[in-house]
């Protein structure tokens, strides 16, 4: 089973100072905006507190002082064997094996001194994945939000690893 670092996921209070500092001042280019998470070429990305408070803390993000402020990000095409190696090994969860709202599949869960580890399908992976479920073009682009021209790509083979 492969496992890939595909990089950090900083937290951040306000997306679009964040976004300007990121672009104007250390030169990163944008990969992918959604508004609450931005993606930039090379691996780093930006998701907003609040969201990040709402969709991984039930509202309940441990107050800004211990609040975790970035998460380690990898992703693997075997999600259910590497849940399965997870689970195994007994390491405390934020969250088992999960469908996020935008259909991929994620676990969070903690190393042995804290630090908070996502790893989740590609976004190819769960496009691939919805369309064996019979999902239409437009239904995927939908549900998983990303741009039409993405989806399509992703559906003709072409993957951006």
């Amino acid at each position: 089973m492969e496992i890939a670092f595909r990089g950090p996921v900083l937290f951040v209070k306000d997306m679009e100072r964040a976004k300007e500092f990121y672009i104007d001042i250390l030169e990163q280019e944008v990969s992918l905006d959604l508004g609450v998470n931005v993606g930039f070429v090379g691996g780093l990305a930006l998701w907003e507190r609040g969201y990040v408070n709402d969709l991984l803390f039930e509202g309940k993000m441990p107050a800004d002082e211990g609040a975790p402020r970035m998460e380690v990000y990898f992703e693997t095409r075997e999600i259910k064997e590497a849940a399965r190696r997870v689970e195994a090994a007994g390491i405390r969860f934020l969250h088992p094996l999960t469908e996020q709202p935008w259909a991929q599949m994620v676990m969070r869960f903690y190393d042995p001194d804290g630090h908070m580890i996502e790893v989740a399908e590609p976004m190819d992976t769960t496009v691939l994945r919805l369309a064996d479920e019979g999902l239409s073009e437009a239904e995927i682009v939908e549900r998983t939000t990303l741009p039409g021209p993405v989806v399509a790509a992703f559906l003709r083979g072409e993957c951006c690893d």
